[in-house]
């Protein structure tokens, strides 16, 4: 099974990379969130067996083998098995200032599709972010539509809401005495005596800022672009050699 001590959550963009960093900190390392998918695209294999079979564990457990902490995507859809698979591990619900607060940073990065916007410029950006950016982001997606009963990049999802009754569902179903609700404002202290340890004297984390997260998913689809780009040149060259000889065959 799996060996976590902590399993966080919260939904991307409350802070998940900063209570991850914190975590390893404080010695509750390796943690595992969409950000180590994102150097290892092979895993998207993973994501597409438990996307196609939910009873299947073996994809999770592989996903998830090494790490003692887990924050964000994927982990936290399936938060109730790995609290079967981890009794003793604490959970922790990390939370915004407020609803509106956790969907303007959404729609600024993670969920840039729920934006208004005409249908094809939703098609196009989804073509964007679930194909070049990795294959393994299509099957989160996928995976997130079951979960959440909507599409969190549909601009017709009230994302509030969504964020709202995800919070209610933890908040219902984790018991009260392992669970922490956090505000990664708050800082070390609450952190720190939920977990039983001492409070770091460095300032706490604070990463994957809505700047920060920009730069570094432009640059991948930069490169992925690029990519492509070359592909394609090489594609045509080919064709037209191949046209070319038969030509002087003629």
């Amino acid at each position: 099974m799996t060996s976590l001590k902590v399993i966080g959550v919260g939904l991307g963009r409350t802070g998940t990379r900063s209570l991850q960093a914190a975590l390893e900190e404080l010695g509750f390392g390796p943690g595992y969130d969409m950000l180590r998918a994102f150097h290892n695209t092979h895993l998207y294999h993973l994501f597409q067996k438990l996307h196609e079979d939910e009873e299947d564990n073996s994809s999770l457990l592989q996903l998830l083998h090494g790490f003692s902490s887990t924050l964000s995507y994927p982990g936290c859809l399936f938060y109730e098995q790995l609290m079967e698979w981890n009794p003793d591990a604490k959970v922790i619900l990390t939370v915004r200032d407020s609803p509106d607060l956790w969907v303007t940073s959404a729609q600024e990065t993670i969920f840039s599709g729920n934006k208004k916007q005409s249908w094809l410029a939703w098609k196009i950006k989804r073509f964007i972010f679930s194909y070049m950016m990795a294959s393994y982001v299509y099957w989160v997606m996928k995976i997130m539509v079951v979960v959440h009963g909507v599409d969190p990049n549909d601009p017709k999802t009230d994302l509030a809401q969504m964020y709202t009754d995800w919070n209610n569902r933890v908040i219902e179903t984790v018991p009260a005495e392992k669970l922490l609700i956090f505000n990664v404002k708050e800082g070390w202290k609450p952190l720190c005596d939920f977990l039983g340890v001492p409070v770091p004297d460095t300032p706490f984390p604070r990463v994957n800022t809505e700047e920060q997260w920009k730069r570094r998913v432009g640059a991948k689809v930069s490169t992925n672009l690029r990519r492509a780009g070359l592909k394609l040149l090489l594609f045509v060259g080919f064709m037209s050699c191949i046209l070319f000889f038969l030509f002087l065959k003629i």
